[in-house]
């Protein structure tokens, strides 16, 4: 009888000092992912330092922050100054206008006082005789005053018409001023015009500006017509 070979396959059976634990591979996706993760930081870093805004120093940072912290101070004592300003302004406006309104009663008074001297004046003008010799419209009178070292002269003068009811008159007084200066040269000196418009009579009065030194022997006054050129009448006045 013969012996039939057994059909089964022998059994493997690890030893006990094999391992039976194979090392697992990381995969594919995940090193992709982490290479992709690389080049992106890489990419902007690069991109961060090539064209981004520039990274301050400390020092820098210090400056900037010592520069902003200066021009707010700066700020703030030029607010100071301007509300100083303000309030100077203020305050002297204030008194302007209390001044103004001082002047205003001190004139208000004065031309309540005046308003009785005038009646006295239209008074006394009524009674002064009337001088034809010199025309229907002339300078009836006139008083001049100077220092005896020469100087400006101070004047008064009346100006008339024979009556009352004759137009008003406008025109202009000139003054020419004859006398030597104290280097002993002669010389006349003629005032700029001064314009003048009056009914009856007008009493003008004022101060020449002539030189220091020069004394006045003789006043020539004019009276011109409307034109400034055309004389109505002249009178001569002598310094004692």
């Amino acid at each position: 009888m013969a012996i039939m070979g057994s059909s089964k396959r022998p059994v493997f059976k690890p030893s006990v000092y094999e391992t039976s634990r194979r090392r697992r591979r990381m995969p594919s996706w995940l090193v992709l992912l982490l290479v992709g993760i690389a080049l992106g930081a890489g990419g902007l870093l690069f991109l961060q330092a090539s064209y981004g805004p520039k990274r301050l120093t400390i020092q820098e940072s210090q400056k900037l922050t010592d520069d902003l912290a200066s021009q707010t101070m700066e700020n703030q004592r030029l607010q100071t100054k301007l509300e100083e300003v303000t309030r100077s302004r203020d305050s002297q406006q204030q008194q302007s206008s209390q001044t103004i309104n001082q002047l205003n009663s001190q004139v208000a008074s004065l031309e309540k006082q005046l308003a009785p001297l005038k009646e006295q004046i239209n008074l006394f003008a009524r009674t002064i005789p009337f001088d034809a010799r010199f025309g229907p419209v002339n300078i009836n009178n006139a008083n001049f005053s100077q220092e005896a070292t020469g100087g400006d002269v101070a004047y008064n003068a009346l100006l008339m018409q024979e009556s009352a009811s004759r137009p008003t008159f406008k025109g202009f007084v000139e003054f020419a001023f004859e006398g030597r200066h104290a280097s002993g040269r002669f010389e006349t000196i003629t005032t700029p015009p001064i314009p003048v418009e009056f009914g009856h009579y007008d009493l003008i009065h004022g101060k020449a500006d002539l030189p220091d030194g020069f004394v006045t022997r003789r006043v020539n006054a004019k009276l011109l017509a409307a034109d400034g050129k055309r004389q109505v009448t002249l009178r001569i006045f002598t310094f004692k």
